[in-house]
């Protein structure tokens, strides 16, 4: 739309998308929440590690949908030191004592490390950079998500408990709804 006053361009595109990419971004709290709950409901095998990992990966999503309390980019470089963390952490363990199956280490690093770059791509930071330079970071992570999502398929196939399906189908379902508004 052209201003009569100015003779300047105005578009309202914007005002029409950011709505639906926040309401995109709350939704996908909610399986995160669930998946988060199914991991700390799991009694038979504990696992703190992860559950930290789902709790961080939860509030920076809260944060960075309801509050913006946090910056995005810190809230990128706690995801991925926890990413890096936690696959230290199991690595050693899963060989001597193979508790958590490491497929359940390998999906939680990497949607750490995918939730990350979503973070920071949906904040906005990663794409005023990248576009100074003609990046665009959306169809890496458009790919990765879809990559994460074929993992999840393949992860949930191969888990006996229940508990273990629905927390990976959930943060799966998050982390598409969270490429899905990036877009």
């Amino acid at each position: 739309m052209v201003s009569a006053r100015t003779g300047t361009t105005h578009t309202t595109a914007r005002t029409t998308v950011e709505p639906m990419s926040e309401i995109l971004h709350l939704w996908a709290v909610a399986p995160a929440a669930i998946g988060t709950c199914c991991l700390a409901a799991d009694r038979a095998r504990v696992r703190p590690p992860e559950v930290v990992a789902a709790a961080v990966m939860l509030l920076a999503m809260v944060d960075a949908a309801a509050f913006g309390v946090v910056a995005p980019v810190y809230w990128t470089a706690l995801l991925l030191a926890a990413a890096l963390g936690l696959a230290i952490w199991r690595r050693p363990r899963q060989r001597r004592a193979p508790r958590v199956p490491a497929l359940m280490t390998l999906h939680t690093t990497l949607g750490m490390v995918v939730m990350a770059g979503l973070q920071l791509a949906m904040s906005g930071h990663a794409t005023a950079s990248d576009h100074a330079h003609g990046l665009s970071p959306a169809p890496l992570l458009a790919a990765a998500a879809i990559g994460y999502g074929v993992l999840s398929v393949t992860a949930m196939r191969r888990m006996p408990a229940r508990l273990d399906r629905a927390q990976i189908g959930a943060m799966a379902v998050s982390v598409g709804l969270m490429a899905v508004a990036m877009v």
